[in-house]
């Protein structure tokens, strides 16, 4: 099967870069995005988003919103910051720090608009589970960042992690699940293309805070 990593865990703290964002250094605080973008925007986040272009898409299409792709691999927000240098998109920035601290630190309450993670990892077998990002933790930090009305989107292939999702987040008491078959921004990340390619069932998980 092919290798599917999209994480926010692992990895060291990047050099400088146009559209690196590293917490202490780019990031004063949590308060600190409208100085970063140069204005007050809706925020877009997305956990884990690999070598996929999904937030890139995204920023182009909606450029009346801020981006932030959270990312620790090394590799992989190299290659994001060099594609988003290279079509001069200039409301996406790369977060190198994990899911924990991203959501626990670097965002005020209540100010995320979407929160997007797609095909994270599913550690499939029993005795890994725990691994797992959508865990309580999860539950709770999503609906500590995310705004009132602000919408949470998962997608994944594997149905056990689509059960986990749905009762870990409508679980929370912080969710009402507003799910379809089909993705709600109408378009498909790479992994999804490739995964219905195989025949593979997508799962599509929207929750509204």
């Amino acid at each position: 099967m092919t290798k599917r990593k999209r994480s926010s865990r692992g990895g060291g703290v990047p050099e400088p870069f146009p559209r690196l964002v590293v917490p202490g250094r780019e990031l004063a605080g949590p308060a600190d995005w409208p100085r970063i973008f140069g204005r007050a925007a809706p925020l877009v986040v997305e956990i884990g988003f690999g070598y996929d272009t999904f937030l890139l898409g995204r920023a182009e299409a909606c450029p009346d919103r801020d981006h932030v792709g959270v990312e620790r691999d090394p590799s992989r927000v190299a290659a994001f910051l060099a594609e988003a240098e290279r079509r001069g998109i200039p409301n996406v920035r790369a977060l190198p720090v994990s899911a924990e601290i991203a959501l626990g630190s670097c965002f005020l309450p209540g100010s995320v608009a979407e929160l997007h993670v797609y095909f994270p990892d599913p550690w499939p077998k029993v005795r890994h589970a725990s691994h797992r990002l959508v865990q309580p933790w999860f539950a709770e930090a999503a609906a500590r960042a995310l705004r009132r009305d602000g919408v949470l989107l998962c997608a994944t292939d594997d149905g056990p992690y689509a059960a986990q999702m749905l009762d870990v987040l409508q679980g929370s008491g912080a969710f009402r699940c507003e799910s379809g078959d089909r993705p709600h921004l109408g378009w498909e990340t790479k992994f999804e293309s490739l995964w219905r390619r195989r025949g593979r069932e997508i799962r599509h998980l929207a929750f509204r805070r």
